[in-house]
């Protein structure tokens, strides 16, 4: 009952503090630095197995995503990819980079605002945090993926049976158990960039324990949204309301109901920190209480 006031408590902190105008922004900055972060995403490829790689790497972040949000992402991300190649190790490749930290950049910001703190580092230590993080995300999508795809049919006839690797394949490619197992993986892979973005990204010292009942809330109502989000646009038209924008505009307001998720979990872990705190002051209140003087 505690843990059902505080989430309604943060509801309402969330929009007293405009955390939902807040998710606006970080959507939007979203979709503009997702460009940026498949293009470096393809650049760094090339350091592990090519383009194919990145491709795949593209299409395993979409296969997890609400399948009306990819449509109206994947064909343009791929267009990109496929115009121009860019290495690593160019000017070209560093400003892909720098402008796919814009989305971690206002998130930090929002983050800030919904734990009540001010950040005190200088900036060009938050902006090197920032493009730490979307290299980190960059090498896990890569790593992941060719763990899941790419892996089993390079490794599988060395170290086990064809057999074996065939089944592997069959396992995600399953209709009934590909999802699961995808959601699974993915899950694994947001809770730990959950957790580290509220532990480095937002400004302060939070330890483990603090943050997970945020990140574990963020994780339920995500997926909860994606396919409630998916079952909607089922049963209704969106380009009555922006016609030949649909399809952006459905991946923009899915994008701001996630980083709306992802402030409510900072707000429920503030407020349960509050509550700590002041059973802890009220509890050495008490104690000095009983142990003084009558």
């Amino acid at each position: 009952m505690k843990r059902a006031r505080r989430l309604f408590e943060a509801i309402y902190r969330l929009y007293e503090h405009s955390g939902f105008a807040m998710a606006g922004a970080v959507a939007f900055s979203f979709v503009v630095s997702i460009f940026p972060f498949c293009i470096f995403l393809g650049a760094l490829s090339g350091v592990f197995g090519g383009r194919e790689l990145a491709q795949d790497a593209i299409n395993q972040l979409f296969a997890i995503l609400p399948e009306p949000v990819a449509k109206g992402i994947a064909p343009e991300i791929e267009a990109v990819m496929g115009s121009r190649r860019i290495d690593l190790l160019t000017a070209s490749g560093f400003l892909a980079l720098f402008f796919a930290t814009s989305a971690i950049e206002t998130l930090r910001a929002a983050l800030n605002g919904a734990y009540r703190v001010h950040e005190k580092r200088p900036y060009p230590l938050c902006l090197l945090i920032s493009m730490l993080f979307v290299f980190v995300s960059a090498i896990s999508t890569l790593v992941l993926t060719w763990a899941v795809v790419v892996g089993p049919s390079v490794v599988g006839p060395a170290i086990a049976s064809q057999f074996e690797s065939e089944w592997v394949k069959r396992l995600f490619d399953s209709t009934a158990l590909g999802p699961g197992v995808r959601y699974g993986l993915a899950g694994a892979v947001i809770a730990a960039q959950l957790c580290a973005l509220h532990l480095w990204l937002a400004a302060g010292r939070r330890r483990l324990a603090d943050v997970w009942p945020g990140v574990l809330l963020s994780i339920v109502l995500w997926l909860a949204l994606a396919g409630l989000w998916s079952r909607y646009l089922a049963i209704t038209n969106y380009s009555l309301f922006y016609a030949g924008l649909s399809q952006l505009m459905i991946a923009l307001i899915f994008f701001q109901f996630t980083a709306i998720t992802i402030l409510l979990g900072a707000e429920f872990n503030r407020g349960v920190s509050e509550m700590k705190r002041m059973r802890r002051e009220a509890a050495e209140r008490a104690a000095f209480q009983g142990g003084s003087p009558s």
